[in-house]
């Protein structure tokens, strides 16, 4: 048996550049893993995948990435077994944290490594943009900036303290949506400049404020106020950093101090909403042998 930790994460910069022929889009983004998980366990079987999990709201069927991710290593390696998988979620679905692409990537590791079959890093960074366009960078695990569909990756360097804060209103947004959505004239050809700056003044963490930018973020507070208003409450803390993380409904915060963002944490609580208070990690997908 085979316990793995999916690492969330989130964009400390994201901008849409263009669209392509082939329907995609041209992102620019800075990836950061963070401490907050779901939890898989894979155990070896006959034959087969068998998907099961603890959310109503996440289909654990043959479309899942997981059950997708588990077949194209069994079926790349041509290994005679299957795998059981079940799985815990604490990623919350519809929030732009990449909760499904790290739990597939997940799965790439975790099967290859149960199975014993091997798959050089550079099979697994293959099958895992076959999945999903940031699933190579769970499997590479650490802050990344990501361009083409954000599976051509570049390391760098992310955030190197700091306590983060993560609310999501009571609202999912599907990432098709956003891109059919969005209006490329906000984000034309003021991407790389600000990504610069933001990667130099990281450097000077924490005590520099960050301006980021989320090529999306106008138009999802224009479809959904109540994302503008965490965004707003949180930007009235006077965090270090904030924006909306992916597509959304996730928005984030991060502060120098634990207390501060556990003060901020506590008004989104009393909403109902998601909250979380993560920190900047490296290693997205953490496997534990049984």
């Amino acid at each position: 048996m085979i316990k793995a930790l999916a690492a969330a994460k989130i964009n400390l910069y994201l901008d849409v550049i263009r669209r392509r022929g082939d329907g995609y889009h041209d992102i620019e983004t800075l990836y950061q893993p963070v401490s907050l998980f779901d939890e898989l366990r894979f155990e070896r079987a006959a034959s087969g995948v068998a998907l099961s999990g603890d959310r109503s709201d996440v289909p654990w069927n043959e479309e899942n990435l997981c059950h997708r991710a588990a077949r194209l290593v069994i079926e790349r390696s041509g290994v005679r077994a299957g795998v059981r998988i079940a799985c815990k979620k604490r990623i919350p679905p519809g929030a732009g944290l990449g909760g499904g692409s790290a739990d597939a990537a997940a799965t790439l590791v975790a099967v290859d490594r149960l199975l014993g079959t091997e798959l050089s890093r550079d099979e697994l960074l293959e099958l895992g943009a076959r999945l999903g366009s940031d699933v190579p960078f769970f499997i590479l695990g650490t802050p990344a900036i990501g361009r083409g569909r954000g599976e051509i990756l570049e390391a760098a360097e992310g955030l190197p303290g700091g306590w983060i804060l993560i609310v999501k209103p009571n609202l999912s947004i599907s990432t098709k949506w956003a891109y059919e959505n969005i209006n490329l004239l906000l984000t034309k050809d003021i991407g790389k400049a600000t990504l610069t700056a933001l990667l130099t003044d990281l450097k000077g963490f924490p005590n520099t404020a960050l301006a980021t930018r989320n090529g999306f973020e106008a138009g999802v507070v224009e479809r959904f106020p109540a994302v503008g208003e965490v965004l707003a409450a949180l930007r009235e803390a006077r965090p270090i950093l904030s924006s909306l993380s992916g597509s959304g409904s996730a928005c984030f915060a991060v502060f120098g101090e634990e207390r501060k963002a556990r003060e901020v944490a506590g008004r989104f609580d009393s909403e109902g909403f998601f909250t979380s208070i993560a920190q900047p990690i490296t290693g997205a997908v953490r496997l534990e042998v049984g």
